[in-house]
């Protein structure tokens, strides 16, 4: 787990999962920076996580504010980047121009974000980036969803070997029903689809929350592990 003296940025800090992390890594301790569109917005979700925890407004399409927000400041032990933007999108029905944005905020904004912040960061610094389970697991609308995790699985092997000794890692989560994507979802009516799909996979239960906050904290602190992209699944891949 980051230790109590160490500086952890959250790009994505503001929902989700990044502000999951963010929120359990205050909890331990850490200074915390979280970024996401809207500096209020961001500066009032910083503080709901607590005491010294600090906002920034980055917004992935928009290569100025990432280095506006990124450029200068305290030293950063450890970089997580968790945005991604919601597309369903086939070959036969491809929308090229929000393919065009998932594409840029998921992999040329994820490299502009690193850049712009590796100044700040130290030989002992870590990343984690997020991919996710669609890059092996593809399903009806997942085009652009499943080649830009792929991306980001390749793009963590580039860095890894680019910006060594910095270790940077991935992480590709599955099904969490408790995100705030799938329990929208949930009220909606996809209970039967969690409930089928948990019941399928070996560990009988899919990943909560918790589970990915857990990952993320392993990948940051395990000095020996490097370059891989890590799959949370229950071990649904298996069958």
């Amino acid at each position: 787990m980051p230790g109590s003296t160490e500086h952890l940025v959250v790009v994505g800090g503001t929902s989700g999962i990044g502000l999951s992390v963010a929120r359990a890594a205050h909890a331990l301790g850490c200074q915390v920076t979280i970024a996401g569109r809207g500096a209020q917005r961001a500066a009032d979700i910083a503080g709901s996580i607590g005491p010294g925890a600090t906002g920034l407004h980055i917004d992935l399409e928009d290569t100025a504010s990432i280095r506006a927000a990124l450029a200068d400041g305290p030293a950063i032990d450890h970089l997580v980047l968790t945005p991604i933007r919601r597309l369903a999108t086939s070959v036969k029905d491809f929308n090229i121009v929000e393919a065009n944005r998932l594409a840029h905020i998921k992999l040329t904004g994820y490299v502009a974000a690193v850049s712009a912040a590796l100044p700040r960061l130290k030989p002992t610094s870590s990343i984690v980036l997020f991919a996710g389970l669609s890059k092996a697991n593809p399903y009806v609308g997942s085009t652009m969803i499943s080649i830009v995790n792929g991306g980001i699985v390749g793009m963590t092997k580039t860095m890894a070997v680019e910006l060594s000794p910095i270790r940077v890692n991935c992480l590709s989560p599955g099904l969490v029903p408790d995100s705030p994507t799938w329990e929208r979802a949930i009220q909606q009516g996809a209970t039967a689809i969690v409930d089928a799909m948990a019941a399928r996979t070996p560990a009988r239960r899919l990943a909560s929350s918790a589970d990915i906050v857990h990952a993320v904290f392993f990948l940051l602190d395990n000095r020996a592990v490097n370059g891989i992209d890590l799959e949370i699944d229950g071990g649904i891949q298996l069958v």
